[in-house]
């Protein structure tokens, strides 16, 4: 990895944005886990697929709040950003954050599980076209929390965004609403009796849908609030999930669903081939997918300054990734790979998201030490960056800092916690940013 330096540069003023780390802070998540010995327990391992880390939503980008869970417990960690506003290069151009201890844990005492928390996801009222943002008022300070565990057991969890209602609550009516969504009975008891990998995802349009995909169950159940919509079949295990919103003028999301080595587009509406609309094949046998993310094509403003041919401003961009190591983007209109990246990186990809302030960009983590953001429309680092944790990646995961800003965490099984505050620089100001480089080229 000794040219990450050169490929983060490599096209940076060719017309594409570069994205730059604002600031990068390492804090300790204070879990009240304490061996007999007095010596600090790490986080729970879980699967290789689970990613429990999700990050609220700050205009402001002055504090990373995420919310990390670990055993059958979620908490709640704040950290801002001044301490780390230094940011400098280390060796082969990987940054170096600053560690800080002015981090805040609380522990969400409204969850509550009996096992293993696999994932976690977070609808937040301000970045949401739901519900939540036409109802207003009391509605508007409420974030949900979904948490899944290895038993198919999902809670959705309504809680304060300024708090998160993490203390326990005496009144009623302060007390946070909760919806329990339990698995269809299985058809076979032995099946039930094998925890695995457990995922949920929030349907941005309406956050009183949740999706909800079991592993070993090989089953995609849509809720609407506490009741059971639909449970569709997959014929291979799933191993992640996000919903797209549809981009053809039809009111409902689509589901995408990692399944194997292959991608599928679930509609619970749909009652031809049990809810399966599309499925394509991205990777060879034996190497499977492991995360997926959904977002939206902005064309030649999309921060790479690319334009694909057949894809138009606004239409709907599946991305995944997994063992292959490569990153591969679908046109969800037409089902039709747009782009692939392949060797993002050197080992399996199991944590992905995309930018919210530069769609064309990503955030890769696999399982080991390494996060990085690049540019998937041009198939390289293209002006992104790259850091190391210092143990395996639980979880990463994004949420919008305002206009051209990102916040992006990811937990550690150390227990430490980095967040990055990323900014989006346009192509003009990261030429002027080397001018030594600048006057080699007008010489």
């Amino acid at each position: 990895m000794a040219a990450i330096g050169s490929k983060r540069q490599r096209f940076v003023g060719d017309g594409n944005d570069s994205m730059r780390v604002t600031s990068l802070v390492r804090s300790l998540v204070e879990l009240p886990y304490v061996a007999k010995d007095g010596t600090r327990v790490h986080p729970s391992p879980g699967s290789v697929a689970s990613s429990r880390v999700a990050v609220q939503t700050d205009p402001d980008a002055s504090t990373c709040v995420a919310f990390v869970a670990s055993g059958g417990g979620v908490w709640r960690h704040a950290v801002p950003f001044a301490g780390g506003e230094d940011v400098a290069e280390g060796k082969e151009a990987m940054l170096k954050p600053t560690t800080v201890s002015d981090g805040v844990t609380t522990c969400v005492c409204a969850v509550r599980h009996r096992h293993e928390i696999q994932s976690i996801a977070l609808h937040d009222p301000r970045t949401g076209r739901g519900r939540d943002l036409a109802a207003g008022g009391e509605e508007a300070t409420f974030s949900r929390l979904a948490s899944a565990d290895a038993s198919g057991r999902c809670v959705v969890t309504r809680l304060s965004r300024e708090d998160g209602g993490v203390g326990e609550r005496s009144d009623a009516l302060d007390a946070p609403m909760q919806w329990f969504l339990n698995p269809e009975p299985p058809r076979s008891p032995e099946v039930a009796s094998v925890p695995g990998w457990t995922g949920a995802c929030f349907d941005p349009r309406d956050p009183n849908v949740v999706a909800v995909a079991r592993r070993h169950a090989k089953t995609v159940d849509v809720f609407d609030g506490d009741r059971l919509v639909r449970s569709m079949r997959t014929p291979l295990q799933p191993s992640a999930l996000c919903f797209v919103p549809s981009g053809d003028g039809r009111d409902g999301s689509l589901i995408a669903v990692c399944e194997g080595n292959q991608l599928s587009l679930w509609d619970a509406r749909a009652a031809e081939r049990g809810g399966c609309v599309r499925r394509v094949t991205l990777c060879n046998r034996g190497q499977s997918l492991f995360a997926v993310a959904a977002g939206a094509s902005q064309g030649a403003r999309g921060g790479g300054a690319v334009a694909f041919p057949k894809l138009k401003p606004g239409d709907p961009l599946v991305a995944c990734a997994g063992a292959e190591r490569g990153v591969h983007v679908l046109d969800v209109d037409r089902w039709s790979v747009v782009k692939r990246w392949p060797g993002a990186m050197k080992f399996d990809i199991t944590q992905l998201a995309i930018s919210s302030a530069s769609p064309d960009h990503c955030y890769l983590a696999g399982v080991d030490y390494e996060l990085l953001c690049g540019c998937w429309a041009r198939g390289a680092l293209a002006g992104g960056f790259a850091f190391r944790g210092d143990s395996r990646w639980l979880g990463v995961a994004a949420a919008s800092g305002g206009q051209g800003r990102d916040i992006v965490a990811g937990w550690c099984e150390s227990g430490h916690l980095f967040a990055a505050r990323v900014e989006r620089t346009p192509h003009e100001d990261a030429r002027d940013e080397n001018p030594a480089k600048r006057a080699r080229n007008e010489d």
